[in-house]
C-alpha cells in the first residue's frame, strides 16, 4: 500500500472551514475506524440527538472532523477515553441545513507520537423524522426473582432518560430477591398520553392512564385463567386487546437460549375501558394464543398462536407459532373469523410479535425456531411482509446471525422503526433504529444514542419492550405511587361462564 502524508499546505483550502485541532500532518493508514457505537454509512434522523461515540483503538488522542455539504465543518477533539461528544447546538444546526445530504467524517487517531488518518465514513441526513420518545422497561438479563426493574422514557432529540415508575421503593434489602416487578407497558399510538403497565405484586395491578386520570384495576375476572399480560391499545378507541397467559421459565445449563421464556395456555380478551369489562375475543382449548397488536385502523387484531400445547413442561421446542388476524366490527363490538396471514410452523419455525406499519403497507414480525418470547432467542431474525404483494423476506441487511434480533415497534410515521438486539455481547438486549425507504429497504440499524458513549456497556441490564412515543409522559412517579397506595378497581365479566373445565388450561369453555 502507498502511504501518503499530507502537509499543512497541502490541506489548506481543504480544511479552512475547520476549527483548530486537526492535525497539522499525519499519515493515511488505509484503515476503517473502530468506534462505538458503531454510526459509521448509516442514514440518521435529521431530530435525533448528537451520535456520540468513543475511538475502540488504543490512542493518545482523537480528532473528529465532521463536513456537511452545506455549512461549516466542525471539529472536536477527543476527551477522556477519546470520547467523541458532538456540541448539541452545532449539531442540530447541522442537521438541519443538510437535509437529504451527507455529512463526511474525518478521524484522526495520535499513536506514539504520530497522528493516523483513517479512511473517511458518511452519514446520510433523512428527512424523516423520528418520534422523539422511547418506552422502555430495563431488567437484568438472568433473573429468578425481580431485583431493581422500572419503565423509563428517553428523549431521543436530547438524550434525556426518565423514570415513569420503578420499585425502588420496595428494593429495601439488596440480598432479597423478591421485589415487585414493573413491565408491559404500551400507549395509545393516536392518543400517547393514555398508557398502561403493570406493577406486579403484593398491592400491585394495571396502571392505567385514561382521560387525565390515573387508575389501579384488577384485570382479572369471570373464568379467566390467569390475569391480562401483553396489551394492544385500539389506535383510536377506549379498547385495551390482551392476551391471558400462563407463564413459566427455564433456565439452561448446556442449551445455548439460557433463559426461555413460554407459555403454558393463553387466550385473548379486550378490555372495555368506558365500561370497565371485559370480554373474550378467542377463548380455546387446543391452541395458544398471545400478542395482540391492532391494524392501524382498529379493523383487525392481528396475533400469533400455537397449535400445539405443553404436554411436558420445560419441553418447548416442538412450540411454534403462526401469525393470524381477526376483524373487529366497533359498532357492535364483536368478532369474526380468524384469518391465517403468516404459516411459519409448515417452515418448522415460528413467527411472532406481529407488528403492521401505521400506513398500513408492512408487516413486521419476529420469526425464529421455535417459541414466541424470542428475546433471549439466539435464533431469532426480522422479517418484513408488504401487505400490498404478501412477499416476506428476512431482513439480512440489520439482522445479527447467531444473536437475537426481537421485539420491535414503528414510528408514527412508518419511516422508521426500532428492535431489541444482543449483538454486541449475546447477554444485553440494547435498542437499534432502522430507517425503511419508499421502496422498502433498510439502512444499516444504529444504537441508541447518549450523552455518555460508555453508558451501554456500563448498563448492566436489558432493554425490555422499546416503543415510541410522540409525546412525554404526563404523568410522574408520585401519581402512579398514590394509584398503588388506593383501592383497585375490579373489571366486570361480560362474556358467558361455562362450568365445564378445560382439561388442559383449567379455563371453562364458551358454548
Amino acid at each position: 500500500m502507498k502511504v501518503k502524508l499530507y502537509t499543512v499546505a497541502g490541506l489548506f483550502s481543504l480544511l479552512a472551514s475547520c476549527s483548530s485541532g486537526v492535525p497539522g500532518s499525519f499519515t493515511e493508514n488505509g484503515r476503517d475506524v473502530c468506534i462505538y457505537p458503531d454510526y459509521t454509512n448509516c442514514v440518521v434522523p435529521v431530530n435525533i440527538a448528537p451520535l456520540n461515540f468513543f475511538v475502540k483503538d488504543t490512542a493518545d488522542a482523537a480528532v473528529l472532523t465532521i463536513t456537511p455539504e452545506e455549512g461549516s465543518a466542525l471539529t472536536i477533539s477527543a476527551s477522556g477515553k477519546n470520547d467523541v461528544i458532538i456540541p448539541e447546538k452545532a449539531w442540530k444546526t447541522m442537521l438541519a441545513a443538510n437535509v437529504g445530504k451527507t455529512l463526511k467524517y474525518d478521524l484522526y487517531v495520535k499513536k506514539g507520537g504520530n497522528w493516523l488518518h483513517y479512511k473517511p465514513f458518511t452519514n446520510t441526513v433523512s428527512a424523516d423524522s423520528i418520534d422523539p420518545y422511547l418506552t422502555y422497561r430495563l431488567i437484568e438479563p438472568s433473573y429468578m426473582g425481580t431485583g431493581e426493574i422500572g419503565v423509563y422514557q428517553y428523549d431521543l432529540e436530547n438524550n434525556v432518560e426518565k423514570v415513569i415508575l420503578d420499585n425502588h421503593r420496595c428494593h429495601k434489602n439488596p440480598a432479597i430477591r423478591g421485589q415487585k416487578c414493573v413491565n408491559c407497558h404500551t400507549s395509545q399510538r393516536n392518543h400517547p398520553e393514555n398508557k398502561m403497565f403493570y406493577y406486579r405484586g403484593p398491592n400491585g395491578g394495571l396502571l392505567l392512564t385514561y382521560n387525565g386520570k390515573v387508575q389501579k384495576i384488577n384485570t382479572r375476572t369471570g373464568d379467566m385463567f390467569a390475569g391480562t399480560v401483553y396489551p394492544a391499545w385500539h389506535p383510536t378507541l377506549p379498547f385495551i386487546a390482551f392476551s391471558s397467559n400462563v407463564i413459566k421459565q427455564s433456565f439452561n445449563t448446556f442449551e445455548i437460549n439460557k433463559i426461555e421464556p413460554y407459555d403454558l395456555y393463553s387466550d385473548l380478551v379486550l378490555y372495555n375501558i368506558e365500561k370497565n369489562e371485559i370480554t373474550a375475543v378467542l377463548k380455546t382449548r387446543n391452541s395458544q394464543e398471545t400478542n395482540p397488536n391492532w391494524a392501524p385502523d382498529g379493523k383487525y387484531l392481528y396475533y400469533n398462536s400455537s397449535d400445539s400445547t405443553l404436554a411436558v413442561v420445560g419441553n418447548i421446542k416442538h412450540l411454534r407459532y403462526n401469525l393470524f388476524r381477526i376483524p373487529f366490527n366497533a359498532d357492535s363490538i364483536s368478532w369474526g373469523k380468524p384469518e391465517l396471514v403468516y404459516d411459519a410452523a409448515s417452515k418448522m419455525r415460528s413467527a411472532t410479535y406481529p407488528r403492521v406499519s401505521p400506513n398500513g403497507r408492512y408487516l413486521l414480525f419476529t420469526e425464529a425456531d421455535y417459541g414466541t418470547s424470542t428475546q433471549t432467542n439466539k435464533s431469532a431474525d426480522l422479517y418484513m411482509m408488504d401487505l400490498n404483494t404478501k412477499e416476506v423476506r428476512n431482513l439480512e441487511e440489520i439482522n445479527c446471525k447467531g444473536e437475537s434480533d426481537s421485539y420491535h415497534d414503528w414510528t408514527s410515521n412508518s419511516k422508521w422503526f426500532v428492535f431489541s438486539s444482543r449483538r454486541y455481547d449475546g447477554n444485553y438486549s440494547r435498542p437499534y433504529f432502522a430507517h425503511v425507504n419508499p421502496d422498502g429497504k433498510v439502512s444499516k440499524a444504529i444504537m441508541l444514542p447518549h450523552a455518555d458513549p460508555h453508558h451501554d456497556i456500563n448498563l448492566l441490564k436489558c432493554y425490555n419492550v422499546p416503543e415510541f412515543s410522540k409525546t412525554p409522559v404526563v404523568f410522574n412517579p408520585s401519581d402512579f405511587q398514590s394509584a398503588l397506595d388506593s383501592p383497585e378497581l375490579k373489571a366486570t365479566y361480560g362474556s358467558p361462564i361455562d362450568s365445564t373445565a378445560d382439561a388442559i388450561s383449567g379455563a371453562s369453555t364458551v358454548k
